[in-house]
Parts: structure tokens; C-alpha cells; sequence
């Protein structure tokens, strides 16, 4: 995240497990979609795996109030998480794709 901010870059933080069967259908189908990557570009793209669910993964699942995987959360190019802009759950390509579109301007890009 700090680098991110430090080089003006909004971020986007992917959480994902590889037991998350939701995770491995993004992973597949919906970030490899060309809509998809056309809207990520600019983002640094953080992808953050607690497939070991460990105390500290637990404690930053608690941190930014999620249940677990899979989720998406947007930060701006000066650190500031978009909230009201998180991706929760299973998403299909065009919706991402849109979601990303209708935020680049909250960003910063």
C-alpha cells in the first residue's frame, strides 16, 4: 500500500484463498477477461492470498471488516480506501469491468 502511495498509484487489493472456489473463477474467467484488463490498467494490482488463514491474516480480515475471500477493495492514489466501492463475493467480467470503469475517476486515474 505505502507504495503505492508513495508513486500516486491507486491500488487494487484482491483478496483470494486457494481453497475460495469463487477466487479461482475470478482468477480465471473475470482478471485474464480483455474488458477487464483494459479498465486495470494504471491500478498496482495487490493480490493478498490467506489460504493459510493465519493469526496475522485473521487479524487484517478483522482490520478491513471482511468474512474472508473473495474481495476487492479500491484505494485511491493517495491511500484512501473507496469503501462504498468494495467488491464482495463472486463477480462476473462485465460487471467488474463496469464497476472499474464507473470508479477511475475516485481513484485518481
Amino acid at each position: 500500500l505505502a507504495e503505492a502511495k508513495a508513486a500516486g498509484q491507486p491500488l487494487l487489493l484482491d483478496w483470494y484463498a486457494d481453497w475460495c472456489i469463487s477466487c479461482k473463477v475470478i482468477e480465471h474467467e473475470v482478471l485474464g477477461d480483455p474488458a477487464v484488463q483494459a479498465q486495470l490498467q494504471g491500478y498496482r494490482l495487490l493480490r493478498f492470498d490467506i489460504t493459510d488463514s493465519s493469526a496475522a491474516q485473521r487479524a487484517l480480515l478483522d482490520r478491513y471488516q471482511l468474512f474472508g475471500p473473495p474481495a476487492f477493495l479500491f484505494f485511491a492514489a493517495n491511500g484512501s480506501e473507496k469503501t462504498d466501492r468494495r467488491l464482495i463475493g463472486e463477480v462476473k467480467p462485465a460487471q467488474f469491468a463496469e464497476h472499474l470503469a464507473r470508479i477511475r475517476v475516485e481513484v485518481g486515474l
